[in-house]
């Protein structure tokens, strides 16, 4: 899919969060663009399923500490999971993963002052080490119970692994994933193949004398598209089926001119989600059946 131009759609202002002199994740502008399309892929998913199911759960496994800023702390603004709270949508849970303490204290703090009347659940660790607690806290669909869930993972590395997914997948979660790490001239495609190939193996859950060749890649482009690729065929051999958008980008982390939102489904069509999610559309929606 070409690179999409969307009109700037700013996200809800319902949300004014002071600088509260504790942690804030210091982000570039285009991270704000990003969120909005996070917000849209969101927006998209509840639309799709009314009258569906009977309950949807959001499940956010890298949510830091909810705010983000541009420069020295200016221009604070929701990171995803704060942005999902904000939301006017009919989510029944919540549940936010953060591995770092001290963000997830920070997190825990915020979602308690500013969103108490939210069912919320922080867990503090690695996602592959919250797969039992987080399946503990989603609902299991049952014929009587239809659950929906949608997992964000924006880690902005080589994250989440293949076997995270893999495992995810058996309760039917739907994974958004904006595909970002560090890549310029610096951190490049043979410094991942070379000294980071134990986390190419990771993310791709192969074996690493199976990664990918450096002689047959030769930029930091091609190892992208290829690292894109081999993804989706891993998450199409779950009986997943995939879509993935291509966004503008203006990165001094990631030097590259576009970068890649994945979203693999099972139970749905990912490529009808995704382009309700770009088209912009506010479809309005019924409740879930509350029977």
């Amino acid at each position: 899919m070409k690179p999409n131009e969307l009109k700037d759609k700013t996200i809800p202002d319902a949300l004014k969060i002071p600088d509260d002199g504790f942690a804030i994740t210091t982000a570039e502008p285009w991270v704000k663009h990003k969120i909005q399309l996070v917000r849209q892929y969101l927006t998209a998913f509840v639309t799709a399923l009314s009258g569906q199911v009977d309950e949807v759960i959001f499940v956010d496994l890298y949510a830091k500490n909810g705010l983000c800023c541009l420069g020295a702390r200016k221009d604070i603004f929701p990171g995803i999971p704060f942005m999902a709270l904000q939301q006017n949508l009919p989510i029944s849970k919540y549940v936010l993963c953060e591995s770092d303490g001290e963000q997830a204290r920070v997190l825990k703090i915020r979602t308690n002052r500013y969103f108490k009347e939210k069912n919320i659940v922080l867990l503090t660790g690695k996602p592959e080490e919250l797969i039992d607690k987080i399946k503990m806290y989603v609902s299991e669909p049952r014929k009587d119970h239809r659950v929906a869930t949608i997992c964000v993972a924006d880690a902005f590395g080589l994250e989440p692994g293949f076997e995270t997914l893999r495992q995810l997948s058996d309760y039917d979660f739907t994974f958004l994933i904006p595909f970002t790490f560090h890549l310029g001239k610096k951190i490049d495609y043979k410094f991942y193949l070379r000294s980071e190939k134990e986390k190419v193996a990771y993310l791709l859950g192969q074996a690493p004398e199976s990664n990918l060749s450096e002689k047959n890649i030769g930029s930091n482009g091609v190892f992208y598209k290829q690292l894109i690729q081999n993804w989706e065929r891993k998450m199409e051999e779950l009986g997943m089926n995939t879509s993935v958008s291509t966004h503008k980008l203006d990165s001094g982390l990631m030097e590259m001119p576009t970068y890649s939102i994945c979203l693999f489904a099972k139970k749905y069509s990912a490529r009808a989600i995704q382009l309700d999610a770009l088209a912009g559309s506010h479809i309005q929606f019924a409740l879930f059946n509350q029977n």
